[in-house]
């Protein structure tokens, strides 16, 4: 019972995937460089959020500041890990996940240097949301060209996703 439970958590990567056509590296989350000022005004403005629930005896809001300042300091101290991108004839590998090409339906490149360069690829299940992949040193060109083979190019979206937009915003 344990072994299939086992198999059931562990993403299932195909033996071969079929020809690689573009791979590159980029790292899970890019640490931004912040003055003391701003780590002076979040400290000031999460201190001052944690006083007014307090005052106002909301303490699971109070609770959920303190919860999401710990992630935060976590985050801080831990190493961003270096995660792999293929894309072969089977489909993208992401890491340890295999996407295969029949659960994807479209994609679209963003590629602004040095600001955005990112790939966004979309699922046929409407229900997840797009996976956004840092282009890093991959050349956009050719992950189109490869991509092209096998989903169509969304031209219609020419923007970042807001997740990336309200990041780069606020430096998280």
């Amino acid at each position: 019972m344990k072994n299939y439970l086992s198999q059931l958590l562990t993403p299932q990567i195909p033996e071969d995937i079929g020809s690689i056509y573009e791979e590159w590296t980029f790292f899970e989350n890019v640490r931004e460089k912040r003055s003391r000022v701003w780590y002076f005004i979040v400290s000031l403005v999460l201190g001052l959020l944690i006083l007014y629930a307090v005052l106002t005896m909301n303490f699971l809001f109070a609770i959920i500041l303190v919860l999401a300042a710990l992630i935060f300091i976590v985050q801080f101290f831990e190493h961003p890990k270096s995660l792999q991108v293929r894309i072969g004839e089977d489909g993208i590998i992401l890491d340890n996940r295999f996407y295969s090409y029949r659960d994807l339906k479209s994609f679209w490149i963003i590629y602004e240097p040095p600001m955005s360069k990112y790939l966004y690829i979309d699922f046929k299940n409407q229900m997840k949301k797009s996976l956004s992949i840092p282009l890093e040193s991959a050349n956009p060109l050719k992950v189109r060209e490869a991509l092209l083979n096998y989903l169509g190019e969304d031209l219609t979206r020419d923007d970042e996703e807001s997740e990336e937009i309200l990041s780069a915003m606020f430096r998280f």
